[in-house]
């Protein structure tokens, strides 16, 4: 970097590539990269893998002078006794909560699961779960747990929990006090929501951390006081690559960022290309995150989360870089952040997102949008957080997102997000209520009332006003490959869309084998969301919902396929009909269900159905027609729910017959020739250009994706 400023002097024009050897470099500190080392219009300034070599960056430390534990703890589990090694902290290196070896990341001992003791009455926000009041705020630490579920550890700073206080939010906090008698802990940072149940959950608290869990091969615990670590290793031996990280970021390219002000100048025309990223840490939350957290905390706003950052950048790109075995996230591009290429990478077994758009809070400074992800394999990212997605995209628009392949993700596949409505009248403390730039949206706005709580179905909660501070909008997503999300936790769709702008397309994506039933859809339209257009997607074999949509969103020209194997809630349905945030009386016209094949090879599917939310959408309410339904093991079942669509006024060009796919044994949705589809007006489209495009790295791609 420092050689590359001094020949930008030399030759300010001159593109500049540096090559940088195979090897492992182990880095102790970020690498910034600053407006010096920006490039221009006319220079590009790129770092590369030399020619057939695979330069490493990692941040491990190594962990030497093992030795086998002499004097074992009283709380050590019988099995594990006589297995277990020590080795002494290294001299600088503070707490850290990951440790690998070698290419793998090893787990933490943790107990078993178990349920809190009891649950708390509160207020609770719309939608998430959240306390509304402040004098409700303490029962944010709050745990009661069963008798002999937690102990007073005389190294409790060192102890973590792991604990869902909503179904889709997982929370990993230190404890602060445990009452062994009166069975109630208290954590030192507060959780999303209060500790609750969930009818879905047969166990939604773990302790971590704690010798008394030390119980299996590969699992390890670290004593701050002691400064020691123990380790139940693999082999006989813990080996000779046993690293701890000591960095979250290794590389942050940032430009001049003024935050409260409304221009920022960003860094241009950096290439990162053919680099491998490895062993960073994870992220811990602090006391002040209420309010900062993305939605329902997912991630964190405008922080160094990581392995490489982007903070105001323009006409920057992360090419063909391979991110694996880390702790946190993979790349993340803050505020400032336009027309930047993430394409052709290989993210795996990363603890946190894979990806991450983060644009400025509600407010008037959209600046951080057109950028593309694209063409990259993402899977077995949210290793560590659990409700992490493999993309996520909040208060960011104009984006493309497109020909990714993703799957073994244990929530969303991709998300678009911004700030629900609750968030900007229930306080600094609501989600994400801490992002929102008062200072642009202006006083007078504060003082309006424009949401409340109604059951009543002809009213509609407008959020008219809301909609030009929400920058999530105009994205494409459009040609990846998604299965086997939504692997753990509850709610969300592979495909998620809530509190956004609008305009956002979703079209031509392939979702299949989804087997969590207590998620919700294949593409879900969530809360706070419209005008979205949802079209010519193949929906096939997921044990949810096919599509939940909601106000003014069209579906049309979709494929879905046996989907809603599971049934358990009484709502599945191939398309869900939804008015969470919203109401019928739609502005701006009726919205569009047209032109869909709807097939089910069973004998008993639910085609329609209605979301349980107060204010609802039904199908009556929108131009629902010309959609094809098919129930091979029961074409009578087909015809009546036709027929009873008919006596509500829709679905009047509509028809029940076979669409005739080449083959759908083997997923191959083509449509013959003669298929009746095509004479309600379906449109074929290509299915071919779904997924990995043919420049994929060739040394990325594995026998799964030939």
């Amino acid at each position: 970097r420092d050689k590359v400023r001094e020949l930008k002097k030399k030759n300010p024009k001159k593109d500049i590539t540096v090559l940088i050897r195979g090897g492992t470099y182990t880095l102790t500190k970020t690498v910034v990269f600053g407006l010096e080392d920006s490039g221009s219009e006319k220079q590009t300034i790129t770092y590369a893998a030399y020619p057939g070599e695979e330069p490493v960056f990692s941040s491990g430390i190594k962990i030497k002078g093992w030795r086998k534990l002499k004097d074992e703890p009283n709380s050590l589990p019988a099995k594990a006794r006589g297995k277990i090694w020590v080795a002494d902290v290294p001299e600088g290196l503070g707490r850290f909560f990951t440790l690998f070896d070698g290419d793998k990341r090893l787990p933490r001992a943790r107990s078993k699961g178990f349920l809190p003791a009891r649950t708390f009455n509160y207020e609770s926000s719309h939608g998430n779960m959240n306390i509304v009041k402040p004098e409700d705020r303490p029962l944010l630490t709050v745990l009661p747990f069963p008798k002999g579920a937690l102990k007073n550890w005389s190294n409790l700073e060192d102890i973590e929990i792991l604990v869902c206080p909503v179904p889709w939010t997982m929370n990993i906090l230190p404890l602060e006090s445990v009452d062994e008698d009166s069975c109630v802990a208290r954590t030192s940072i507060e959780m999303t929501a209060p500790a609750g149940r969930s009818e879905d959950f047969t166990e939604s608290v773990w302790v971590e951390n704690a010798i008394d869990f030390l119980d299996e091969r590969g699992e390890w615990v670290l004593n701050t006081r002691e400064r020691k670590i123990y380790l139940w290793p693999e082999g006989d031996s813990p080996g000779d690559n046993i690293v701890a990280p000591c960095l979250k970021e290794f590389i942050r390219v940032e430009g001049n960022i003024d935050f409260e002000g409304p221009i920022d100048k960003p860094v241009r025309n950096l290439v990162f290309r053919g680099l491998t990223f490895t062993h960073g840490e994870r992220d811990l939350w602090d006391k002040d995150h209420k309010g900062w957290g993305l939605q329902h905390d997912w991630e964190k706003y405008d922080r160094a989360t990581a392995l490489v950052r982007f903070r105001g950048t323009e006409n920057c790109a992360i090419e063909e870089c391979h991110f694996k075995n880390s702790g946190g996230a993979a790349i993340r591009l803050d505020l400032y952040c336009q027309k930047n290429r993430i394409v052709r990478n290989l993210i795996e077994h990363i603890g946190g997102m894979g990806i991450l758009l983060c644009g400025y809070g509600p407010g008037t400074k959209d600046v951080n949008k057109y950028n593309e992800i694209v063409n990259n394999h993402i899977h077995h990212c949210g290793e560590i957080y659990w409700h992490s997605h493999a993309i996520m995209v909040w208060q960011s628009g104009h984006n493309r997102i497109a020909h990714n392949s993703i799957h073994h993700v244990p929530r969303k596949a991709i998300c678009i997000s911004g700030v629900r409505v609750p968030s900007f009248e229930e306080g600094d403390f609501a989600e994400s209520a801490k992002t929102i730039r008062w200072k642009e949206i202006g006083e007078d706005f504060l003082k309006r009332k424009f949401w409340t709580r109604v059951v009543e179905r002809t009213e509609w909660r407008r959020w008219d006003r809301f909609v030009p501070y929400l920058h999530a909008r105009n994205n494409i997503v459009e040609y990846n490959e998604i299965y086997r999300v939504l692997e753990k936790l509850g709610d969300g769709g592979a495909i998620n869309l809530s509190g956004g702008g609008v305009g956002n397309v979703i079209r031509r994506n392939y979702i299949h084998h989804i087997l969590n039933s207590i998620c919700d859809a294949a593409i879900r339209e969530d809360g706070f969301q419209k005008e979205t257009l949802i079209t010519e997607n193949i929906i096939y074999k997921c044990n949810v919902d096919g599509i939940v949509r909601r106000q003014l969103t069209h579906v049309e020209n979709n494929i879905i396929v046996d989907v809603a194997g599971s049934k358990k809630r009484g709502y599945r349905g191939y398309i869900r009909f939804g008015g969470f945030g919203g109401g019928p009386e739609i502005p701006g016209g009726r919205p569009r269900v047209q032109k869909n094949i709807l097939y089910d090879s069973g004998s008993n599917p639910k085609f329609y159905s209605i979301d349980p939310a107060s204010m609802q959408i039904y199908p009556e309410d929108c131009e629902a027609d010309y959609n094809l339904f098919y129930c091979a093991g029961n074409p009578e079942l087909a015809v009546g729910f036709l027929n009873e669509q008919k006596k509500g006024g829709i679905e009047k060009h509509s028809i029940v017959a076979d669409p005739l796919f080449i083959d759908i044994e083997n997923g191959d949705f083509r449509l013959k020739a003669d298929s009746p589809a095509h004479k309600i007006g379906f449109k074929q489209f290509d299915l071919d250009k779904i997924g990995l495009l043919e420049d994929f790295p060739e040394r990325f791609r594995d026998k799964e994706d030939k």
